[in-house]
Order: structure tokens, then sequence, then C-alpha cells
């Protein structure tokens, strides 16, 4: 008596024919299942007594079981191989869900930073508003506007407020828009 499944499977005698031949057997398998099995050992034994007529039932039968008992030595080499690869790639696996573990955490990380540095930028681009006072300040005429230094002063210093006055008021004129260069196309000062 074997257990099968959830309960005990009692052994059966069968009566089987394999090449003409008569056997009793017992099997604990279900008919369908002998059936089969005994079907595919019949059509080899005759395969092999159509190829070789001078071959002997008995003969036959031993290399039936000789060529059987090869391909189950092949599946289990195959399955050994299939066994080692299946743990080689669980390892590769755990490796990999680790290195997917460290990277998540590095883009949390990330994720932080990034939130940081545009609540920063968010904070400065608010301080850095110019008011409209201080906008000719950053007009192109103001920024490239020379300073005069001491030698290249006027001899005049009655001449000097006056000419602050008309620089002053240049500044004031409404800056047209100026390009920045090539890179930035787009980006002119009238736009900071």
């Amino acid at each position: 008596m074997r257990k099968k499944g959830y309960g005990y499977v009692m052994k059966q005698k069968y009566t089987i024919t394999v090449a003409d031949m008569e056997l009793s057997i017992i099997s604990d398998a279900s008919p369908d299942e002998v059936e089969n099995i005994v079907g595919i050992l019949d059509r080899r034994m005759r395969d092999i007594n159509l190829k070789s007529p001078r071959c002997t039932k008995n003969e036959a039968a031993i290399l039936c079981a000789l060529s059987y008992c090869s391909e189950r030595m092949a599946m289990q080499e195959a399955f050994k191989k299939i066994e080692k690869d299946a743990f080689r790639f669980a390892s590769e696996n755990e490796k990999l869900k680790k290195t997917i573990e460290s990277m998540q955490e590095e883009l949390e990380t990330l994720r932080k930073d990034a939130g940081i540095m545009r609540s920063i930028l968010d904070r400065a681009a608010i301080t850095v508003v110019p008011d409209a006072q201080d906008s000719a300040k950053y007009s192109p005429k103001a920024i490239n506007q020379v300073v005069p230094t001491e030698e290249s002063a006027p001899a005049d210093p009655v001449a000097q407020p006056a000419q602050a006055e008309e620089e002053v008021k240049k500044a004031e004129k409404p800056a047209q828009k100026t390009r920045v260069g090539t890179m930035f196309d787009l980006l002119t000062f009238s736009d900071i």
C-alpha cells in the first residue's frame, strides 16, 4: 500500500501484452497509466523488431531497457544542471534585490535633497525679485555703465553732477530687450 494524494492506493494486479508476450504485473498505478506505459513500450519494441528483424523479443526488451536507462540518466543530468542553475539564479536574484533596495534608498535620499533644493531656490527667488525702483539698477545700460575713476573723471567738478543726472535719466528710460548671448536667446535683461 502506498500513500498517494490524500488517501492510500492499493496495488492491483494487471495482465498486459507487450510485443505479443502476455505478462502479469502488480502496480499501484491507475489502469489508464498502466495502459499508457504498456502502449509506449509495445510500440518501441515493435520498432526495434522492424529495424532489426533478426532481433529476438528478449533482445528487443533489453534494448528498450537500455534506451530508457540512457534517457533517464540524461534527464537526471539535465535536472541536476537545472537545479544548479536555479540555485545560481536564486543567489543572483538576492543580489539584485539588495541592489534595487539600495538604489531605492538612494533615490529617496535624492528626492529629499531635490525637495530641499527646490524650497531653497523658491525662497531665494522670492527674496531676489527687484522692486520697480530698483529695476533701473539692473537694466543693461546701468550694468554696462562705466564708473568713472580719478583718471577718467572730468577736470571740471561742477560738470560731474550734471553728467550723473543725464546717466540716471538714460537708465530710467524703459530698457529695450537686449539678447544676452547665443546660449540664452530667450533670456533678456528685461525678463530678469
